[in-house]
C-alpha cells in the first residue's frame, strides 16, 4: 500500500477528480444544497471539492476524519479504530495527504475550501441528524464495505427531503477488483503475476485485503434499495479484465453474469419513497 500511495498518489487525485467531474455534469448545479457524504474517508475528497463549489458539505465516516497533523487525531483514531487505521492515516498524512491534495487542486483548478467542510464521526448507522435536511447523499466505493446496509438505507431515507437524490457508488464485489486486494488496483494497466485473477471468487489463496467487504451483489443491493428508494437511474461503470476472462474461467465462475463479472461498479440515483408508499 506504501509503494501504491507512493506511485499513485497523482492518479488517485486524477481519478476522483474524474468522477466528481462526471457526477457533477449528471446531477447539474451543485450550489447551494446540503449534502451527506457517506463514508468520506480520511481524504474525504468528496467533500472537500463539494464544498469547492459552494454546496454545504457534510462528510461522515465510523473513522475519526479531521483536517491537519494532529495528535489528539491519531489517539482518537487509536481508541476507536485500532491501531492498523491510526497507523495507516498517520502513513497518509505523513507521506501522501500534501502532494495529493496539491494534485487535487490543479486538476480542479481553483484552491481547495477546507474550511468548509463539515467532518462527523457516526459510531454505527444513525446518524445524529434530523429528519428530511438532505438535498443529496453521495458516496464513492463505500457500501460494499456496510455492514448493515439495509439499516444505513433506510436511515438514508429518514434525513433526505421529499424529492431529494442519491449518486451513490458501490465497488462491484464480483469484479476483478472488486475483492479489493491490492494486487488488482489497476486490473488492466497492472494485472497481477501473483494474484490470480477472480481468486477472491474462487479459491480464496489471497485473503489479505485492507478493509472488510459485505460480499453483496449487484441485485442485492438493488432490492435493498428498492424497499426504501424509487430508482431513478442505475448507471453501470467501466469494464475491466475482458481480457483475463478466458473461458475456462468463465466455466468455473458460471453462477455469475458476465456482466457482473466485467463491471468495476456501478451507481445508484434514487429518491427516497415516501412513508407508506
Amino acid at each position: 500500500m506504501l509503494h501504491h500511495g507512493l506511485s499513485n498518489h497523482r492518479d488517485f487525485a486524477r481519478e476522483h477528480h474524474e468522477f466528481f467531474e462526471r457526477m457533477h455534469r449528471y446531477l447539474g448545479p451543485l450550489e447551494g444544497l446540503r449534502v451527506l457524504d457517506v463514508g468520506c474517508g480520511k481524504s474525504y475528497w468528496l467533500s472537500l471539492l463539494l464544498a469547492t463549489v459552494g454546496a454545504r458539505a457534510t462528510g461522515v465516516d465510523t473513522e475519526v476524519v479531521e483536517a491537519g497533523f494532529r495528535p489528539r487525531k491519531y489517539f482518537g483514531i487509536l481508541a476507536r479504530n485500532g491501531l492498523e487505521r491510526a497507523a495507516r492515516t498517520l502513513a497518509w498524512d505523513a507521506l501522501f495527504a500534501r502532494p495529493y491534495y496539491r494534485a487535487l487542486a490543479e486538476r480542479f483548478g481553483r484552491p481547495l475550501a477546507f474550511e468548509r467542510v463539515d467532518l462527523r464521526g457516526a459510531a454505527g448507522p444513525i446518524y445524529d441528524f434530523p429528519a428530511n435536511i438532505f438535498d443529496l447523499v453521495v458516496s464513492h466505493e463505500v457500501f460494499e464495505h456496510i455492514g448493515d446496509a439495509p439499516a444505513v438505507v433506510a436511515e438514508l431515507q429518514r434525513v433526505m427531503k421529499p424529492g431529494a437524490r442519491t449518486y451513490i457508488y458501490v465497488h462491484n464485489y464480483t469484479s476483478l477488483s472488486g475483492g479489493h486486494h491490492i494486487a488488482w488496483k489497476y486490473p488492466n494497466r497492472e494485472p497481477s503475476r501473483v494474484v490470480p485473477p477472480w481468486d477472491h471468487l474462487r479459491a480464496r489463496r489471497f485473503p489479505q485485503i485492507p478493509s472488510w467487504l459485505n460480499g453483496l451483489r449487484e441485485h442485492e443491493f438493488r432490492v435493498i434499495f428498492e424497499e426504501r428508494f424509487e430508482i431513478l437511474d442505475w448507471l453501470a461503470g467501466e469494464r475491466e479484465g475482458e481480457a483475463l476472462l478466458t473461458p475456462e474461467l468463465r466455466a468455473e465462475l458460471s453462477e455469475y453474469s458476465e456482466r457482473e463479472l466485467l463491471t468495476k461498479g456501478f451507481t445508484v440515483v434514487a429518491t427516497p419513497r415516501k412513508p407508506g408508499h
